[in-house]
């Protein structure tokens, strides 16, 4: 096992979006983490969050996670949000809508986390993930690991490797030796925009 996800962010479980509330994710998490040492079998915790998530929801989540010490997030879960330029004759159906609509509000979401734990978490970039160009974006907003899910319906296993190749040249291309020195990046970039514009 690799790690163990505590999912308190499905759309689809009636107040299950209640956990991520900071009283009750600060009373959740201590006893899993707990059981988890009883065990004497330590398997990285994770928290995957929803990305339909407040400014102060996503404060509160980031302070709970380092203060209670997780070992990650898993940014981010299916969006109840519909883009007006959704066409599907199903756009209006309750429950989490995934792929390509996902991307910018889960990216936005990584970016966020990123920079209120101050990198000091480990994340896990989800959500609309289709290319390497895609999986880029992910990490230099501060994924460390990148899940792909409804591409790969679309794609097929193939696209895994597609991804792996096409970030090494993107990697190179902006003179990174690695996918960590990449993470978080895009942060470093708006820091110096800022810094020479004043």
């Amino acid at each position: 096992m690799d790690y163990l996800v505590v999912n308190v962010s499905s759309p689809n479980t009636p107040g299950l979006r209640e956990l991520q509330h900071r009283t009750m994710l600060a009373s959740l998490l201590p006893p899993l983490i707990s059981a988890r040492e009883q065990t004497g079998c330590w398997v990285p915790l994770l928290v995957k969050i929803a990305p339909d998530l407040t400014l102060e929801e996503r404060r509160d989540i980031a302070q709970v996670g380092l203060d209670i010490g997780v070992d990650g997030l898993i940014v981010a879960n299916t969006t109840v949000e519909r883009p007006a330029d959704l066409v599907s004759r199903h756009a209006h159906e309750a429950g989490g809508l995934s792929g390509r609509p996902l991307f910018g509000p889960s990216t936005a979401l990584l970016a966020d986390m990123y920079r209120l734990t101050q990198g000091r978490l480990p994340l896990i970039g989800v959500g609309g993930i289709a290319s390497a160009v895609d999986a880029y974006a992910k990490i230099r907003a501060g994924a460390s690991l990148v899940q792909l899910y409804t591409a790969l319906v679309f794609s097929g296993p193939n696209l895994v490797s597609q991804i792996k190749s096409g970030l090494v040249d993107l990697l190179r291309r902006d003179g990174f030796g690695s996918i960590a020195e990449a993470v978080g990046t895009t942060h470093d970039a708006t820091r110096a925009q800022l810094v020479t514009a004043f």
